[in-house]
């Protein structure tokens, strides 16, 4: 007699579907709430004379958050007191399946088409704004693309143009929200492994030593000088003199090839400060004292530190940590608001209460 055997329970990824409608008067406020950890948001002038509306779904594999949104006109604002708050530096990469939106990066503003993939570092500041949403998106963790592109701040901004990888990466998107709720927990993962691939494919260009007018010695490019200043950010001596070194160039050739970006040193500077805000928003690193960063990062003195710091960023370290500290467990960005209960609906068995949290690209 043969023996027959129960099946084993299988979960599925976790599902979210959101839908604010045009006729609700609080749907505005209670989309604003819920977004603010990750985005500061409100409608644009042109588009207030229609009621907001927004319909959106997420699909949470490990690693990676894939999501579908339309909505009315809106724009989206990432400032150095989001970053603070949120404390992440997730990769976060859109398409417009039709229509267009703007990005504005510093003083630097670049319409993106229909198809197009943009690329952006939640690290970083920035506002997108569209007079109509229809996209699809992908949140990444930051340190699945690291070790692969060691200049990943460069892609901040970064259009890619219609392509095979990008219609492949795409097509992966498309096929994952089709299967949604059926998709089980063990499939996900090499799903998601693949999309991380092909985002790393996508911007492989980003780490590829390249050699350019501005340094001609050997085969030396500016990107892998960049690389190695990446590297050595906690290096004290890292400096003009110990790159010239390393790299065996004349200091005119080094000089003029950072002219652009402000100099050598302060580039240096810029990228020791980045680093310094990351870890000093990033909760693993709650107890970090900012003199011994300070030290650490080449500074002689903390009030130095300081000074850098808010001329860079317009606030102080103790200011950012201020931002950054939140209560134990909430250490995922989007914050589920009281307001926002109403509108969330999961697609996968999965309890919404007051105050939960979405595990958006967070699985483990």
């Amino acid at each position: 007699m043969t023996k027959r055997l129960s099946p084993i329970a299988v979960s599925t990824i976790d599902c979210f579907r959101m839908v604010f409608p045009e006729n609700d008067p609080q749907a505005s406020a209670a989309y604003g709430k819920m977004m603010l950890p990750l985005f500061e948001f409100d409608v644009p002038d042109p588009g207030r004379k229609t009621p907001f509306s927004c319909e959106a779904e997420i699909y949470c594999l490990p690693d990676v958050t894939v999501s579908r949104t339309r909505a009315t006109a809106s724009r989206f604002t990432r400032t150095v007191r989001t970053i603070a708050r949120s404390a992440t530096d997730d990769m976060l990469v859109v398409c417009y399946t039709s229509g267009h939106f703007t990005c504005r990066i510093g003083e630097r503003t670049r319409r993106v088409e229909q198809g197009e993939l943009a690329f952006f570092d939640l690290s970083q500041e920035v506002v997108i704004e569209a007079p109509s949403v229809d996209n699809i998106s992908l949140a990444i963790q930051r340190r699945k693309l690291k070790p692969a592109i060691p200049l990943l701040d460069s892609a901040h901004g970064l259009v890619i143009p219609p392509g095979a990888l990008s219609r492949v990466l795409i097509g992966v998107m498309e096929h994952t929200m089709e299967m949604g709720a059926t998709m089980q927990s063990p499939q996900a993962r090499p799903i998601g492994e693949a999309i991380i691939l092909l985002i790393n494919a996508c911007l492989e260009t980003l780490s590829q030593p390249r050699t350019t007018s501005d340094i001609q010695s050997g085969a030396v490019s500016l990107a892998s000088v960049k690389a190695a200043i990446e590297r050595r950010l906690a290096d004290p001596n890292l400096g003009v003199q110990s790159l010239l070194e390393e790299f065996g160039m004349t200091r005119s050739t080094l000089y003029r090839a950072f002219e652009p970006l402000g100099g050598v040193t302060a580039y240096i500077t810029e990228r020791r400060l980045r680093h310094a805000f990351r870890r000093m928003t990033d909760p693993a690193e709650k107890n970090l004292r900012v003199s011994h960063l300070a030290f650490e990062l080449g500074f002689t003195h903390a009030s130095a530190f300081t000074r850098a710091f808010k001329a860079l960023f317009g606030l102080t370290p103790k200011d950012i940590r201020t931002l950054a500290i939140r209560p134990a467990g909430e250490d995922i960005p989007f914050f589920v608001s009281p307001e926002a209960i109403p509108y969330i609906h999961p697609l996968t068995p999965a309890l919404i209460e007051s105050g939960s949290r979405v595990p958006l690209g967070r699985k483990s």
